[in-house]
């Protein structure tokens, strides 16, 4: 079966597989999901651990000399093979079929990967993993859901958060779940269980870990979303990021929104452009908030802007206060701030 992480301590209470996959863009859920499984296979007497990480120590042949030799023994363990380029591989992918083929009742298996495409979830060993063990999903903690995730962080380490805490922590820590991870413990030890936190105390302690992606930035200027677009770019800029970078983002979004403009403009119905032109559902209202804050022409005009933009990163041409700025005017006038057209 294939779960959340949320779901993995309910499942580990009540069962106990023969086999658990892990993977995801959160290493962090990642990383505490197989501590939840190791302590769960210790208390079921799973003594004993044995680690491997794949390109440095492992074989895969050797996932099937442990598997054949520990029925001799009376020692019940847990093998766990780390894959950091999330490639299994035709020896890995043999191996594990066989290993979920006949699971050995002595032996626990672990796999811990990263981020998977796709066309990877849809392969027959990821299919049959899903079939015969448990699959878990690390998915990424929303902005939206970042401040209960933090309450309940909070809670769980007897604190009790005054109202706006988790949310201010959020804000701090956006993009970031291992420092949002980290600043709980540290609130921990310095206030001890069973204290309030307030917001005067929080901001004395926590410092600004906020860590942002350029697609963090789009989808804050479709929204029109002024305040955030300008402090993630300025996040951007702060962590070192290649406005190349900045740059490319806006010029693949704003292609698309050429292409969805025009389609509609033609009659097609929104639900079959959005299909086509990759959008899922999640971004579907930002995408229609932009639409509706430009008319569809703008989309097309923007594109000449931005070929300004990608010019004053290379050098090739001067504008006023920087190529930056002029990233910043073009987020700005995708948010719909029309005051501040540009003026070189």
């Amino acid at each position: 079966m294939r779960i959340p992480s949320t779901q993995l301590e309910p499942h580990l209470s009540k069962n106990l597989a023969r086999f658990y996959l892990f993977f995801g863009s959160e290493a962090l859920l990642i990383e505490e999901g197989s501590d939840r499984v190791r302590v769960a296979a210790q208390a079921k007497g799973f003594s004993e651990v044995i680690r491997y990480s794949v390109g440095i120590d492992f074989e895969w042949q050797e996932l099937r000399d442990q598997s054949q030799t520990l029925s001799l023994f009376s020692n019940q363990r847990l093998i766990e093979i780390r894959v950091p380029s999330g490639r299994l591989g035709e020896g890995g992918t043999a191996a594990l079929l066989d290993f979920l083929a006949e699971p050995t009742p002595d032996t626990v298996l672990m796999v811990l990967m990263g981020r998977l495409d796709k066309r990877t979830q849809s392969s027959r060993w990821f299919k049959t993993a899903e079939t015969t063990g448990v699959v878990v999903d690390a998915r990424p903690v929303s902005l939206q859901q970042l401040p209960q995730w933090i309450d309940r962080r909070l809670r769980a380490h007897d604190i009790s958060p005054a109202r706006e805490v988790s949310d201010r922590l959020a804000y701090y820590v956006e993009g970031n779940l291992l420092a949002a991870s980290q600043e709980v413990e540290k609130l921990s030890l310095l206030l001890g269980p069973g204290a309030k936190l307030d917001l005067q105390t929080l901001e004395a302690i926590v410092a600004d870990h906020a860590r942002f992606s350029v697609f963090t930035l789009v989808d804050a200027c479709l929204g029109g979303d002024v305040a955030r677009s300008v402090r993630v770019l300025g996040g951007l800029r702060r962590e070192g990021t290649d406005a190349t970078l900045v740059l490319w983002a806006l010029v693949r979004e704003v292609r698309s929104m050429v292409t969805i403009s025009r389609h509609l403009c033609e009659g097609r119905s929104r639900q079959t452009v959005y299909h086509q032109c990759g959008v899922w559902s999640s971004r579907g209202p930002l995408v229609t908030a932009a639409l509706a804050r430009h008319r569809p022409n703008f989309w097309s005009g923007l594109r000449a802007r931005l070929l300004l933009a990608e010019q004053a990163i290379k050098g090739r041409t001067r504008v006023v206060g920087g190529p930056w700025l002029e990233l910043e005017r073009i987020l700005l006038r995708i948010c719909g701030i029309n005051g501040l057209w540009f003026k070189s």
